[in-house]
């Protein structure tokens, strides 16, 4: 059983949800009292914000390096971000990373072709919609993404921004949302990616017509997986001072 890492606070209310289902998935198969060892490195939110909204990957590969030198630091193995959208940094993180760190889009991915789907809609922040990360993973696999247009975009960012990320849900923000979904569906989606870890508790399957891809849900049981897998080795040296201090720098 591999040690794993967990960068969070990306918001709490995500990290939260991706400690409870490893640790009750972890539980169903081994019974009694076990539990796996994780370790999370909580980051603050407010201090990326800036980063994702002018497009500063680099930024971003910089603070959450750090994080995942400290996780490795306390024994961790490999490493998940809990959260989309710092996702956009994803080949400069694993790139420069000591150990291995798992992506949420090739996760997600494997789900969608599972289902055998070939056109998906996406909903996220702003970032996660517009940037393009996910839509470049899937692309390699055979798999479109639609978006939802500029104005339904700006609010679905705001809601989770100003409300989900805060644990705030309301009726109104359910029914738009449900409406921005309908309308993805009648551009030919045939599912619909969940692609913050925020937007499930707004958004439930009875909510669609098509299936619902719950990216919190489908990486927390690929951490697990992936823990309870073979050992493997995906060291470039470990984080000492010297390497902490260099591998991440930026570009």
């Amino acid at each position: 059983m591999k040690h794993i890492g967990i960068i969070g606070g990306l918001s709490p209310e995500s990290t939260i949800e991706y400690y409870r289902i490893i640790c009750r998935e972890f539980n169903k198969k081994e019974g009694k009292l076990n539990f796996p060892q994780i370790t999370i490195r909580s980051l603050n939110l407010q201090e990326l914000l800036g980063s994702f909204g002018k497009n500063r990957w680099d930024e971003v590969a910089e603070k959450i390096g750090s994080a995942i030198c400290d996780l490795e630091k306390a024994g961790a193995e490999f490493v998940a971000i809990a959260a989309n959208t710092p996702h956009n940094a994803y080949d400069i993180i694993q790139q420069r990373s000591p150990i291995k760190v798992l992506s949420i889009m090739e996760a997600t991915a494997d789900s969608i072709r599972q289902a055998r789907l070939k056109k998906v809609g996406l909903l996220g922040t702003k970032a996660t919609m517009e940037y393009g990360f996910f839509q470049k993973a899937f692309q390699g696999r055979g798999i479109d993404t639609v978006v939802p247009e500029a104005a339904q975009r700006n609010y679905i960012d705001r809601t989770i921004w100003d409300k989900l990320s805060h644990g705030e849900i309301t009726r109104e923000d359910r029914q738009k949302h449900k409406a921005i979904i309908k309308k993805l569906v009648n551009d030919g989606a045939e599912g619909v990616i969940l692609g913050c870890t925020e937007l499930p508790s707004l958004i439930k399957p009875e909510d669609s017509d098509v299936p619902l891809f719950d990216t919190t849900h489908i990486h927390a049981l690929t951490v697990l997986e992936y823990a309870m897998g073979k050992t493997e080795k995906t060291s470039q040296g470990g984080c000492d001072g010297r390497t902490k201090n260099n591998v991440f720098l930026r570009a």
